[in-house]
C-alpha cells in the first residue's frame, strides 16, 4: 500500500497546558442518574460538586433520594 492514507489524524497524546485544563475543569454540568435519581454537579474531569440550597430545597432532594433509593433497590432484588 503506497500513496497517502486517509481518514482522521490519529490524536498524539500529550501534557495539557495549563490553559486547556482549565477550560476543561470551567465545564460544570448537571448529570441526572436514571437509576437512583438523583441529579449531580460534575465538573470537568468527574469531580462531584455539592450544590448550595435552602433548607426547603434540600428536604425535597432528600425525599426524592430516598424513593429513587427505594426503587433502585427494590429493582435490584427482584421485587419490581
Amino acid at each position: 500500500l503506497s500513496g497517502p492514507r486517509s481518514g482522521p489524524k490519529p490524536r498524539i497524546m500529550k501534557p495539557m497546558t495549563k490553559e486547556e485544563w482549565e477550560k476543561q475543569q470551567s465545564v460544570i454540568r448537571r448529570v441526572y442518574d436514571e437509576e437512583t435519581g438523583r441529579e449531580r454537579l460534575i465538573k470537568g474531569d468527574g469531580e462531584i460538586l455539592e450544590e448550595i440550597v435552602s433548607k426547603e430545597r434540600h428536604g425535597e432532594i432528600n425525599k426524592t433520594a430516598t424513593r429513587g433509593d427505594g426503587k433502585f433497590y427494590a429493582k435490584q432484588m427482584g421485587l419490581k
